[in-house]
């Protein structure tokens, strides 16, 4: 009994082999596989490909632990220039729901929308009381100006009374 149900099995195997043989059903069992190959080597690529995504990201995901909290808080003002200390500084010191005034000098173009960034949730206003000045022109803000915090490559965080 044993032997007949073996090669029952065995039947069945080569039964649902034999649908794949191209010599079985000319054209359409090349046409099958064909698509059984083709399938194959995309399963093969896909799992070269995955471990070795998941090896990158082990690799990323390392470099990024290292970095520090400057280095994650600046890490895309590098490129532009930006005073760290003049926008932590400013961070700190205006209220979370306030608002400030970005005034840039006229080579400082980029900075504005990196401090904007930087500086959230507080909101930029052309009104404001709060005002960060990059290498811009102080006599242009008035005397009453209270410099709350200067640095020495001319950017400015002062208040104007209100």
């Amino acid at each position: 009994m044993a032997l007949a149900s073996s090669v029952h099995r065995t039947g069945r195997v080569r039964g649902s082999l034999g649908r794949i043989d191209p010599r079985v059903d000319w054209p359409h069992g090349f046409v099958r596989f064909g698509v059984v190959a083709c399938l194959a080597v995309a399963v093969v690529l896909g799992l070269v490909y995955f471990v070795r995504a998941v090896d990158r990201l082990d690799g990323d995901a390392s470099r990024n632990a290292a970095a520090s909290f400057d280095d994650r808080a600046f890490g895309g003002a590098s490129g532009l220039g930006l005073d760290e200390d003049a926008l932590t500084e400013a961070r700190g010191r205006i209220p979370a729901h306030g608002t400030y005034r970005l005034v840039l000098g006229p080579s400082e173009e980029n900075i504005g929308q990196y401090a904007r960034y930087f500086l959230m949730p507080r909101r930029p206003d052309p009104s404001a009381r709060w005002v960060l000045c990059y290498g811009c022109d102080l006599a242009r803000l008035g005397a009453t100006l209270r410099v709350v915090w200067r640095n020495d490559a001319g950017v400015v965080l002062g208040r104007l009374p209100g």
